[in-house]
């Protein structure tokens, strides 16, 4: 009898012991929460990036020397309201070659790319440049961990295909990495 209650006592030292730890850790913390347990299989079930690069094989290797990233300034949205969000707002219909969504309007990570992409047109007129737009208002809790992996693994694929520089990449100033 007296081994089970040595065993209950020493159960409960340890369950409050680690309740104590994790409520000394969080208050230590002080980044945002979570967005949600990261899930390898939900990425995994995401369109692979290359399919969003992939119709640029017949362009040559110089057309793009430049990758730029920025955000929608949105709370949500895909490529196609994207642009009439924008455009009411704005008077002048947004520019970008990929879209890069958080959940509201295309799906955590998904990746998007624009009819400028598909045939292959400069965005405001800057030769060379590709834009990716990432929807969120650039605080750091409206970006989600699945967009930023899905960014950088684009921007990635961007600077392979087409042999771009990494120091001709821009991200915004509060983007992490």
């Amino acid at each position: 009898m007296a081994k089970r209650n040595r065993n209950v006592t020493v159960l409960f030292c340890l369950i409050a012991s680690m309740t104590v730890g994790a409520a000394v850790l969080m208050a230590l913390d002080n980044h945002r929460p979570m967005t949600g347990a990261y899930s390898l299989s939900s990425y995994l079930r995401l369109d692979p990036v290359e399919d969003a690069v992939r119709n640029t094989m017949s362009v040559p290797a110089g057309q793009w020397q430049e990758v730029e990233i920025f955000y929608s300034r949105t709370s949500g949205g895909n490529a196609d309201e994207l642009g009439l969000m924008m455009g009411l707002t704005t008077g002048s219909s947004p520019e970008f070659h990929f879209v890069v969504g958080n959940g509201n309007g295309a799906g955590d990570g998904h990746i998007q790319a624009s009819d400028l992409w598909k045939l292959q047109r400069l965005c405001h007129g800057r030769p060379g440049v590709v834009r990716i737009c990432v929807i969120g208002d650039g605080s750091s809790n409206s970006v989600t961990d699945f967009q930023i992996k899905r960014t950088i693994t684009l921007v990635e694929s961007l600077v392979h295909t087409f042999n771009i520089s990494p120091q001709r990449v821009r991200y915004p100033l509060n983007w992490q990495m």
